[in-house]
């Protein structure tokens, strides 16, 4: 696209439409707290939501064999996505950092996009005075930047 949101992407995808993805109040500073909480390695965990709004933060636990590198989320976490279906919920997002920045998808994060409808937050630390949270859509290997508010 012209205006610069694309970071990978050799053709528009129709279901890359999301333009906004809104979290719950206080939300934000959850992840952020998180993130800090899990230094220098990386965090994660999965948001519940309806439509393109947050409305529920679960904090995961990262077991990648290289935590300072990479995230896995954790199957107990993951499996909470079935009582929230069954609450009318949906994977709305999943969040991770990368303590040392960038505040992008890096190569591993866009091959281990498995969730093509969920919005893909990261959280960075690397101005600690300055986190930085950015969201993004990630679909076949495209990459699209999602608003956050």
């Amino acid at each position: 696209m012209a205006d610069g949101r694309w970071l990978m992407a050799d053709s528009f995808s129709p279901r890359m439409t999301v333009e906004h993805f809104t979290l719950a109040p206080g939300m934000a500073a959850e992840i952020i707290a998180h993130t800090r909480a899990g230094y220098p390695e990386e965090v994660c965990g999965i948001i519940a939501g309806r439509h393109d709004v947050g409305v529920a933060l679960y904090r995961g636990r990262n077991v990648s064999p290289a935590p300072r590198v990479a995230y896995e989320l954790d199957v107990e976490t993951l499996a909470r996505q079935i009582a929230f279906e069954d609450e009318g919920l949906t994977l709305a997002a999943i969040y991770h950092s990368h303590p040392a920045g960038p505040e992008t998808p890096s190569p591993a994060d866009v091959a281990k996009a498995f969730y093509p409808e969920s919005v893909h937050i990261i959280c960075s630390l690397a101005d600690p005075r300055r986190s930085r949270l950015r969201g993004f859509r990630i679909v076949n290997g495209q990459v699209q930047e999602v608003g956050l508010g």
